[in-house]
């Protein structure tokens, strides 16, 4: 047995993880009938907990597009069998199921502990024996957690169902001027949690690598003096909840200086590179946008693109060794990449259209991207150097893409028509399975979390 964090766990593995590896890059997914039994205590008999993380676990697993869950009236094995005799694989052959999932949950007040296990359904072979711990507060995230073990070990990715995403949701009542709130979901839309009040108009937040801060566009104007009435880029701690200015006084007032004594216009549209010592954004001067780099440990700013056009929306490669961007310096708005010093700064995308909001994948595979075409809007992908373009979902309005931690799915703002509400879509890199995420209310500008760590009390 091993600890990890506080996820007490014991694992077996048995099998050719080659042979089970789910290719999904492709166009045509296919996906696997999976049987999940909800968990049953040591006797066989229901358990209220162990249906809730049954429950979890199959909706997480189906919303990911590579595996149906069968209808459990079909079953010919009851769970008092599973928890005496264990399973008998002819059973579960003749569903044609693929995959089964069954254990035992033991209950100890508001604590309990999982012991279940994943078979494949074809070999008979035993893919994954686990035994997890958790507290009633955290069942969800015990569920997204065993969720995530399952899709790890079938399609050889890496999980991510035990992710948060920040959306921008609106604050603001008939007669008010407009305003907007943070707020922070489970990626399956529940438990959302308001990180702003709603008292100003927030926009757009990014996650730090360790997922233990966002950087934010806000419209507040503490200091007038330095700031103007424009919006500026903020950080907060998720856990304090503590907020500062991303471009210190020191600096902005350097900034001033450039802007002819002037506030600086606007910063905004701010990323983190994967280790979390740079963030790039950004900065509007005399009317025009260019790129910056910030160095956070030693508070240096250093301007990358000119302010001679508009320049937006830069995002790092993992490495961080290049940035994407966007600019209309053509005339038109494409993407475009530099190295991380400024440098090498060429035109990728070929295709007609308007292109912005570039994200490079946490793979470094693909650069998301959204387009106007025709006065159709799409989220698609391409390649590094521009080739491989693909639009892989449209709609009235889609825009904002943000990558999962694992590369294969996007999340993205969209609005069905005119007067309605904004909604967060998701689509894999396939284009062929798109759901919506399930909000309180209007949700727009998501902002995909890394993968969290696995600790549940």
């Amino acid at each position: 047995m091993c600890k990890i964090l506080s996820v007490c766990i014991t694992l077996l593995i048995i099998g050719s993880a080659d042979a089970l590896k789910i290719e999904i890059n492709k166009g045509d997914v296919r996906p696997d009938p999976i049987a999940i039994v909800d968990f049953f205590d040591k006797n066989g008999n229901d358990s209220e907990k162990g249906h809730a993380i049954g429950e979890i676990i199959t909706r997480d697993l189906e919303l990911s597009g590579l595996f149906v869950p069968i209808d459990s009236s079909s079953f010919l094995e009851s769970s008092n069998v599973l928890a005496t005799r264990g399973h008998n694989i002819k059973n579960w052959n003749v569903l044609n199921a693929r995959f089964l999932v069954y254990g035992i949950i033991n209950n100890s007040g508001s604590n309990f502990s999982v012991d279940f296990k994943l078979i494949d359904v074809v070999t008979g072979g035993t893919m994954l024996s686990m035994s997890i711990s958790g507290t009633e507060a955290k069942l969800r995230k015990t569920a997204h957690v065993i969720a995530d073990y399952i899709y790890e070990r079938v399609t050889n990715e890496q999980g991510y169902f035990n992710t948060h995403i920040i959306v921008v949701e609106s604050a603001s009542r008939a007669g008010i001027r407009r305003k907007t709130r943070l707020v922070k979901i489970d990626q399956d839309g529940y438990n959302p949690e308001n990180l702003t009040d709603g008292s100003e108009l927030v926009l757009m937040a990014r996650y730090s690598p360790d997922a233990q801060n966002i950087a934010y566009i806000s419209y507040s104007d503490t200091d007038k003096g330095i700031l103007g009435k424009s919006a500026h880029v903020y950080v907060m701690n998720l856990q304090t909840g503590s907020q500062r200015l991303l471009i210190n006084k020191s600096m902005m007032r350097e900034l001033i200086k450039k802007n002819h004594g002037n506030p600086v216009q606007m910063t905004y549209a701010p990323r983190f590179s994967s280790d979390g010592k740079k963030a790039v954004l950004a900065i509007i001067i005399d009317g025009k946008s260019a790129i910056y780099i910030l160095d956070i440990d030693k508070n240096e700013l250093k301007q990358l693109t000119k302010h001679e056009c508009i320049d937006t929306s830069p995002c790092f490669s993992p490495d961080g060794s290049r940035i994407v961007f966007t600019s209309n310096r053509d005339g038109r708005e494409a993407i475009f990449t530099m190295n991380s010093d400024g440098s090498d700064q060429k035109k990728i995308s070929k295709e007609g259209g308007k292109y912005s909001q570039p994200m490079w994948s946490p793979r470094g595979d693909l650069i998301a991207f959204a387009k106007t075409f025709h006065g159709q809007f799409y989220i698609g992908v391409m390649k590094p150097d521009g080739s491989g373009e693909r639009l892989i979902t449209s709609g009235y309005l889609v825009e904002a893409p943000c990558w999962a931690s694992n590369g294969r799915y996007i999340a993205y703002s969209c609005e069905s028509g005119p007067k309605q509400k904004a909604k967060v879509g998701v689509v894999d890199i396939t284009g062929n399975h798109t759901r919506l995420i399930e909000t309180r209310g209007d949700a727009m500008y998501p902002a995909w979390s890394p993968k969290l760590a696995v600790k549940i009390k």
